[in-house]
C-alpha cells in the first residue's frame, strides 16, 4: 500500500487547489492505512489461510460471468450484456435451478438494469455501449 500510495502521490498531476484536494487525501489514507498495516503485522501477527484455496466452482462462475460481460457490453449493448449476466450469476448462484427461480431471476435482472440504465442515462447523463442489439 505504501509503494502504491508513494506511485500515485508521484504521478499527481496538474489540478486546480480544490481539484487535488480529494486525490491527496485519499493518498494519505492510502499511506496512513499501509503504515497501520505494517505496524499491526509486527505487533500482533495474524495468520489466515490463503483464500486461493478456498476458489470454488461459484466463484469461478461468477468471475467467468463478469468477464463475459466486460468482454461482450462493447458488442451487444450494455443493456443486453448486463441483462444476461446478472441473471446467469442469479441462476448459478440460486439453490434450485427451475422455470420459476428462472423467470425470477430474468425479472429480477431487467427490472434492475433497466432501473440502472433510466438513472445513469436520463439523470446523471452518462451513456453505455449500445451495440448491435440495443
Amino acid at each position: 500500500m505504501l509503494v502504491f500510495a508513494a506511485m500515485f502521490w508521484f504521478h499527481i498531476g496538474d489540478f486546480t487547489k480544490f481539484g487535488l484536494m480529494f486525490p491527496k487525501v485519499i493518498i494519505v489514507l492510502l499511506a496512513v492505512t499501509g503504515i497501520a498495516l505494517i505496524v499491526k503485522s509486527k505487533i500482533k501477527p495474524q495468520y489466515v489461510e490463503s483464500f486461493i484455496k478456498e476458489i470454488n466452482k461459484y466463484m469461478a462462475a461468477t468471475m467467468l460471468w463478469s468477464l463475459i460481460w466486460v468482454l461482450s457490453a462493447n458488442y451487444v449493448g450494455f443493456f443486453v450484456a448486463s441483462t444476461i449476466s446478472m441473471w446467469a450469476i442469479q441462476w448459478t448462484l440460486s439453490d434450485e435451478r427451475n422455470l420459476k427461480t428462472t423467470i425470477v431471476s430474468l425479472a429480477v435482472a431487467i427490472g434492475s438494469v433497466f432501473v440502472i440504465y433510466h438513472i445513469f442515462t436520463q439523470y446523471l447523463y452518462i451513456f453505455f455501449p449500445q451495440g448491435f442489439l440495443f
